[in-house]
Order: C-alpha cells, then sequence, then structure tokens
C-alpha cells in the first residue's frame, strides 16, 4: 500500500490518540487493539456535564467490536462506496481501528472505535469537547444527526474543504464511533461519505 494512503489512513487515530493521551499498544502492526468491551450504562463515568453536549437517548452496545473493528462496516456497505478491498486492521493507538483503501486512487475510509478513550475517562462527545477547551483538539463543530445520534467534525484542522472529512458520533456518551473519509473531491463528498459511513456503522450496532 501506498505510504501516502497509509499517512491519511492515521490521522483520525493519531487525533484520537491527542484526545486520549494515550501511547503505542505495543502490538503487532496488522492486529486489532484490545480494549475494553464493556456495555454502556446509564451512568457512566464519561456522561457529559457541559450543557452543550448533546446526551445520547438509546446507548449501544460495541462491545462485541473491539477485537476487530473491521467488522463495524459490512462489506456490502463498503462496496456501496466503491471500497472492494477487504478492511485492514490499524493499530496506531488504543482505540481499535480499520482502513479501506481505493487501489490506485486517493479515496480512503477509516473507522475508528473510541474504546480506549472510555478506558481513561476521556471517550464520549464529552472528551471531545473537553479535547477543543484544552486545546488538544483546535477544530471541533457539531454536525448533523446521523439516525438519530448526535455527531461533532473535529481535526487538528478543519480539513473538509481538501476533501477530508472527520466525523466522530456519539453512541453512548462514555463512546463514539469515528469515521474519516479522505482523498476526495470536496467538503460535500467527503462529508457525505462519512455521514454514510457513520449510518451502516450505527445499523451494525443495532443489529440491523
Amino acid at each position: 500500500m501506498p505510504n501516502v494512503l497509509r499517512k491519511r489512513a492515521a490521522v483520525a487515530a493519531l487525533v484520537l490518540v491527542s484526545v486520549a493521551v494515550a501511547g503505542c499498544t505495543g502490538e503487532n502492526p496488522g492486529k486489532p487493539s484490545p480494549s475494553s468491551g464493556s456495555a454502556p450504562s446509564s451512568e457512566s463515568s464519561g456522561a457529559p456535564e457541559d450543557p452543550n453536549v448533546p446526551k445520547v437517548a438509546n446507548p449501544l452496545d460495541a462491545s462485541a467490536y473491539v477485537g476487530d473493528a473491521c467488522k463495524l462496516l459490512p462489506a456490502a456497505s463498503a462496496a456501496e462506496l466503491g471500497f472492494t478491498e477487504p478492511g485492514e486492521p490499524r493499530s496506531e493507538s488504543s482505540n481499535p481501528s480499520c482502513g479501506w483503501f481505493i487501489r490506485g486512487k486517493g479515496e480512503t475510509l477509516q473507522v475508528i472505535l473510541g474504546s480506549g478513550n472510555r478506558e481513561k475517562g476521556t471517550g464520549g462527545l464529552a472528551g471531545m469537547y473537553k479535547a477543543k477547551e484544552s486545546g488538544q483538539l483546535r477544530f471541533l463543530e457539531p454536525g448533523p444527526e446521523v439516525d438519530g445520534y448526535p455527531t461533532v467534525y473535529y481535526g487538528i484542522q478543519d480539513r473538509r474543504a481538501r476533501g477530508n472529512c472527520d466525523l466522530a458520533v456519539g453512541v453512548a456518551d462514555d463512546l463514539t464511533v469515528n469515521t474519516l473519509a479522505a482523498g476526495y473531491g470536496d467538503e460535500q463528498d467527503s462529508c457525505g461519505t462519512a455521514q454514510k459511513v457513520a449510518s451502516a456503522l450505527i445499523k451494525t450496532l443495532k443489529g440491523a
């Protein structure tokens, strides 16, 4: 795989490393990163206190996917977006992730399950808002709800106009599932793709 594609796919995971103040896991490359997969609770330690942080009315349990984040995005859903190659597990941080690539083109997808952030008490959209307040994230903006779940656009900088969209979905008050769509022509294409991926992930977590 070209190095430039690997670098693009690592951006979102590296941002989450910053948010979680996490280091390398020490895992072998190509292996999903293990992390706690406990089901969300209504009284989680990461529940947002800031009234500007939206609460998650119907939290989802992602524990079944901590060992393999690639299973969050069904092959059929990836293929609809042009990604016919299997997803590749990533190990940049304690948050399990998976990347998809179109051979010969610049488009990439990445899915990140924020279970490592949950373990550290920095999970959920609340953790991302706190990271923005502390300066760890320079860009954070509320996004549209996806299938009834709140989202934010985020990053070290706003790269949407350049066709790179980072979208975090709050699936529990202390847990996000993040999507990165990179290498697209503009904001509409990249963020539209990120939202489609987010919708597919939610359906997976609902068992639909």
